[in-house]
């Protein structure tokens, strides 16, 4: 809303700064504030600029030329909003800018032409008006892909330091991050530490290969048996995490119960489409968030736990206190 409403003044500025050609009608390049937006494919901003400027363009006078002013603000901005439905422009940049900057070029055009009442001069000022507004518009369309391949790749990079490349999970890195984010966001948390069972047998009997096969169909798993927001993590080899907020004891009890359930009864498939089983074992801790690097510890050693007893199986420290 904020971003229309500044197009809108944006838009003013430009008619308030117009010239006007031999007592004919006056120039501005309002429709250049619908190239921008355009561009980024805001359309809610796009409509309350045009509101924002219809209004101004009305306190000037309610007459034939106003209307048609205003009415051409809402045939471009509709115009550009269909040009997104099309596939062809969809990362095609610098054709949908060149389509989107001729459409409002024409339209301008036009109204120009009606509202000088179809004289020559009102010729000889749509073909100016077309002349000037199209390079400038291509111009400002060039220079809104370069700022917006640099924000996709400073976008990518961000995403590539944060993410485990094999499993696509957060890595250590973001996992450290999203630690201190829950603490600010949730009052208790939950930590899950997880580790598959004996996968170096699995690595030395069918391969490195197979072995990454295995954890990326595990962390498919892991995700779709907890919440969007919770944020899961390949720590490191086989082991991963799980924050979990806001659940208590007893619910996260079951929750990692279902993840090794689910594990457990999975049917694996390796490369060569033969299917294996594997398990799971699971260290847990619940408490505050303000105590997650401690629970962190915790669950780690409520893990190791779990597989000294035999693996396959989850593990909570009765020792620590918890939230209920």
């Amino acid at each position: 809303m904020i971003v229309g409403i500044l197009s809108g003044y944006l838009g003013i500025f430009l008619i308030s700064h117009g010239v006007l050609y031999e007592d004919v009608v006056k120039i501005d390049f309002r429709y250049l504030v619908f190239i921008l937006l355009g561009f980024y494919r805001l359309v809610s901003p796009m409509f309350i600029a045009a509101t924002i400027i219809s209004i101004y363009r009305f306190s000037f006078g309610f007459n034939v030329q106003a209307v048609m002013a205003c009415v051409a603000i809402f045939i471009i901005a509709g115009g550009i909003v269909m040009l997104y439905r099309i596939r062809t422009f969809d990362h095609h940049f610098l054709k949908f800018g060149m389509v989107m900057n001729l459409w409002a070029s024409l339209v301008v055009s036009i109204t120009i032409y009606v509202n000088g009442g179809f004289t020559l001069p009102a010729v000889n000022v749509a073909i100016l008006v077309m002349c000037i507004s199209l390079p400038v518009g291509l111009l400002i369309t060039v220079l809104n892909i370069d700022v917006y391949l640099i924000n996709h790749r400073v976008r990518e990079y961000k995403i590539s330091a944060e993410t485990d490349h094999l499993t696509g999970l957060a890595n250590r890195r973001a996992w450290e991050m999203q630690m201190k984010k829950m603490k600010e966001r949730y009052a208790t948390c939950n930590v899950l530490m997880l580790d598959i069972d004996h996968f170096k047998q699995i690595n030395d009997r069918y391969g490195h290969a197979n072995g990454d096969e295995i954890l990326k169909q595990f962390a498919e798993l892991m995700h779709r048996e907890t919440r969007e927001h919770d944020i899961k993590a390949r720590i490191g080899g086989e082991e991963f995490g799980i924050l979990i907020p806001m659940l208590s004891q007893t619910e996260i009890v079951k929750v990692a119960e279902r993840i090794r359930d689910s594990i457990s009864k999975h049917k694996f498939k390796l490369l060569d489409q033969q299917r294996i089983h594997i398990s799971v074992s699971i260290g847990i801790a619940n408490g505050k968030s303000e105590d997650l690097h401690k629970m962190v510890h915790v669950a780690d050693d409520c893990l190791y736990q779990a597989k000294n007893s035999g693996r396959n199986r989850t593990h909570i420290n009765e020792s620590i206190e918890y939230v209920q």
